[in-house]
């Protein structure tokens, strides 16, 4: 009996790689602890329970996503990368679910959306940025010629210009990076909701809440 069990949470082990250790240590010991309890003594009846190992761990996974919303902000890099990972596990979570699949098509659509409106402010971001560096490299290299000439001040001028407008967009675009993340952030908290909701109606619990 024990050898299903432990080959079935193996499986689901191997599939919790984006959890922490010690959640994904806690979360196999209750299910080892659940699936003992209860007898289980063939695979069939233990997937008939609890799913796949697969199946199962997209739910723990989007289940976690849910509860751990992260407060600190201070490494935004790392916030950002979390709420990615958040929103696919809850989108992966929403299409395992019974009534799945138009959940997953609004989740998909929220989070397509989401996605482009991102490459479009990172699009436009470079390309402000590339055309500032091909134009004022022109200007400067024209405007240098003038230096040597009687129309100095005007070389002076332009060459100041660049200078000016490049300092602009390099203030741009930290502001686009916050713009980014916190696009994602509120993309990341729109999932959740929605996770929230579909997973409470599937009774979708994790092994934290369970014990």
């Amino acid at each position: 009996m024990t050898k299903v069990i432990d080959d079935y949470l193996f499986e689901v082990e191997k599939s919790l790689a984006g959890l922490p250790a010690k959640e994904r240590q806690d979360v196999i010991e209750f299910y080892r602890e659940y699936l003992l309890d209860g007898d289980f003594v063939r695979r069939s009846t233990i997937e008939q329970e609890l799913g796949t190992p697969k199946q199962l761990a997209v739910k723990i996974l989007a289940d976690y996503s849910i509860t751990d919303q992260q407060t600190d902000t201070s490494d935004q890099r790392k916030s950002s990368q979390s709420n990615v990972k958040a929103i696919w596990y809850i989108l992966l979570g929403i299409c395992v679910a019974p009534i799945g699949i138009p959940l997953a098509i609004v989740a998909f659509g929220l989070v397509l959306a989401t996605v482009c409106l991102c490459l479009s402010l990172f699009a436009g971001a470079l390309g402000i940025f590339l055309a500032m560096i091909l134009i004022g490299g022109r200007v400067v290299f024209k405007s240098f010629g003038l230096l040597f000439t009687g129309d100095w001040a005007v070389g002076i001028f332009y060459i100041g210009a660049v200078l000016v407008c490049l300092a602009i967009v390099l203030f741009l675009v930290p502001l686009f990076a916050r713009l980014i993340n916190f696009l994602i952030a509120e993309c990341a908290k729109l999932m959740r909701h929605l996770g929230k909701k579909s997973f409470k109606n599937n009774h979708y619990q994790s092994a934290k809440d369970k014990q």
